[in-house]
């Protein structure tokens, strides 16, 4: 996959291209639907895929006092179009010149002139270009000018609810990790690089793996998950606690993975933590002792969920 971060970088190299636009934050189920049909048309027309996205939110620009958290960055975002199959992927910083472009001139410069497009698959709401005035009625406007073919996808609805990041985010701060992952589609997961904390786990017999929680991150919400770690593609069963450590009245918002039948050094290794179920809230313990007892009980509980929970 070829990944693009300026505008001016790009080149396809006279491919036609099947392109998704969007934001896809979160790139749950309603995104893939998205995705999935723009590489259905790749593959009947004989076309590459292109996602055309952004590194950054543009309510960052538009309404920097309004920002909505961020389900996944763009590292995570960028394993996910990896892992989908691209062939292009552009991730352009939304700034001040991509404020000033007009929609008519993104089809015409951008989508046409830069991307070669053949076939544009987006959501039913999908807006663009200077004050947000473009819009699907004007891509399928333009579809007979420039000729391109087009798939518009209607909301995606699951249990008589619309998927939507900001349905998932409310969903992740309230800790409903299960129904967020069936919107998603998948398990929601944190990457990031391991660094060298307190080591209390180790010093109370349970060595943790050490995340720290990136700024503008829609977490999940404080407490103790059953989840699985990816560390060098292979799966760790690992039960993990997201908040502020309050027993020893830990400063930031962290998270500690305690990976089972792990005997290895992690720090400054990259790690995948997917979330799987719920556990309980985070506690603040009178001792040590106490703190103890329920870690021995969490990780008794995990056990037992993934020994139910095998494959068949």
């Amino acid at each position: 996959m070829k990944i693009y971060f300026e505008l001016e970088e790009i080149d396809v190299q006279r491919n036609d291209t099947s392109v998704a636009l969007g934001t896809f934050d979160g790139l749950h189920i309603g995104h893939m639907e998205v995705l999935g049909e723009m590489k259905k048309s790749a593959e009947q027309r004989g076309l590459k895929t292109f996602v055309y996205t952004f590194s950054n939110h543009p309510r960052e620009v538009l309404t920097p006092g309004n920002v909505p958290p961020k389900i996944m960055d763009v590292e995570e975002k960028t394993l996910i179009f990896t892992r989908f199959g691209l062939d292009y992927l552009a991730l352009i910083k939304f700034d001040e010149e991509q404020i000033k472009i007009e929609p008519e001139d993104f089809i015409k410069e951008v989508l046409i002139g830069k991307l070669n497009m053949k076939h544009l698959t987006v959501g039913h709401d999908y807006r663009f270009g200077r004050k947000a005035r473009g819009n699907v009625a004007m891509l399928i406007e333009y579809a007979a000018v420039y000729g391109y073919t087009y798939e518009i996808v209607e909301p995606i609805m699951k249990n008589d609810v619309r998927v939507s990041s900001t349905l998932i985010r409310e969903l992740l701060i309230d800790g409903k990790i299960e129904e967020a992952n069936f919107y998603l589609g998948r398990n929601h997961f944190v990457k990031g690089t391991v660094v060298e904390g307190k080591k209390l786990g180790k010093s109370i017999g349970v060595p943790t793996a050490n995340l720290r929680i990136k700024e503008n991150i829609s977490t999940i919400k404080s407490g103790v998950y059953i989840t699985e770690t990816v560390f060098r593609n292979d799966v760790y069963k690992s039960v993990t606690n997201v908040g502020y450590n309050p027993t020893f009245e830990q400063v930031g918002l962290n998270m500690e993975t305690y990976l089972f039948d792990f005997d290895k050094v992690l720090y400054g290794e990259v790690i995948e933590v997917h979330f799987i179920k719920r556990l309980r809230d985070e506690m603040k313990f009178d001792s040590v002792d106490e703190l103890v007892s329920q870690m021995e009980g969490d990780l008794a509980a995990t056990r037992e969920y993934f020994e139910n929970h095998l494959p068949k």
